[in-house]
Parts: C-alpha cells; structure tokens; sequence
C-alpha cells in the first residue's frame, strides 16, 4: 500500500512560520516577545514546537508530498529449500530459540515472523503440548508425547525468580522442521 497525499504548500508555510515564531518565543499574531512565565516558554512545550517546525521543514522540502510506504506483510512462508538450512542445535533450546532461528532463514522481509505463540499452539493442536494452571496461571507443558519426542521442563533461576522453561531436544527441533507443512497450514487456515 503506497498512499501520497500532496499538501497545500502555503498553508504548511504559514504554520510553519507560526510554529516557528512560537518555539521562539514569539506571539505570532502580534510579533512581541511573550513573557518568561507564558505556557509556550515551559521547555517541554518549547521542544514539542521546534520538532514540529522541524516535520514541516521536511514536509516543505518534499514539495508537501506525505508518504505512507507501509506494506502489509504476506502471511509466513518458508520453501524447503529455505529451510532445510535450519541449523540444528546439539543443545537443548526453549521454543523462542528455535522460531528466532526459523525467522533468521526468511530472505523476504515483506512476510510476517512466524510467532512463537503459533508453534506452541499448533503442538498443543497435534496433541505434544498442553494447557495447564499453574498457580493460577495458564501455561503450557509436554505431554507424554511430546515428552517421549524430546521436549522437557527445566527448571531455571533468573533476575526476577525461579521458573520452568519447556526445552527442545535435536530430535524435537528435527519434528518440528520436518512437520513444517502441517505447522503453515495450521497457522495459515
């Protein structure tokens, strides 16, 4: 999506030249200088003005042409070819590793990152994680299949306090690449 939008150049220059006068510290209207104690001396507001004087500047220096270049990004993909480049880990990895190192392979960045709560969703989906309370709180944990295919919980201490992590075997992280199609489909339906 590619919006342009032409501005009217004399109004732009007329606010500009009032903004300017302000940051200033000049009443626009009537060209005097305002008091030390009038609201458009507090500096924070004084800073605000001059970046704005500074967007119209740019905006003046563009021929009032605004661009909007955001593209929406297509929906994740990656072909075999692609991702039989994964590079697979003689460590054990927690799941934010793993999708880190599948989102490293895209070469088009006008696709979204495959997100780490799609891949926990869909083995929760094929049945090698599940939905658990813990203390209240929702989380997700192997299931006996999912334990017998190389995931475990580890427990771990960090800067804010004791807690499990659920780790990826090699052997895990070679299901997940090889079940790949399954995971798109699941995550493009």
């Amino acid at each position: 999506l590619d919006v342009c939008e032409v501005m009217n150049l004399d109004l732009v220059k007329h606010a500009k030249n009032y903004i300017e006068k302000m940051a200033n510290g000049i009443n626009p209207l009537t060209g005097e200088k305002v008091s030390d104690n009038d609201l458009i001396n507090n500096v924070r507001i004084v800073r605000c003005l001059f970046y704005v004087n500074d967007v119209l500047e740019r905006l003046l220096d563009n021929g009032g042409v605004t661009k909007n270049n955001r593209v929406k990004k297509a929906a994740f993909y990656l072909d075999k070819d692609v991702l039989n480049k994964y590079d697979y880990s003689e460590g054990d990895l927690p799941i934010s590793k793993i999708v880190k190192k599948i989102n490293n392979l895209k070469i088009n960045e006008n696709i979204t990152n495959l997100k780490i709560t799609s891949v926990c969703n869909w083995l929760v989906n094929i049945g090698l994680l599940k939905e658990i309370d813990d203390n209240g709180k929702k989380t997700k944990r192997p299931t006996e299949t999912g334990l017998n295919l190389g995931m475990y919980v580890k427990h771990k201490s960090g800067s804010y306090g004791a807690y499990d992590i659920v780790m990826y075997t090699k052997n895990m992280q070679e299901f997940i690449i090889n079940n790949f199609d399954s995971l798109l489909e699941f995550i493009n339906k």
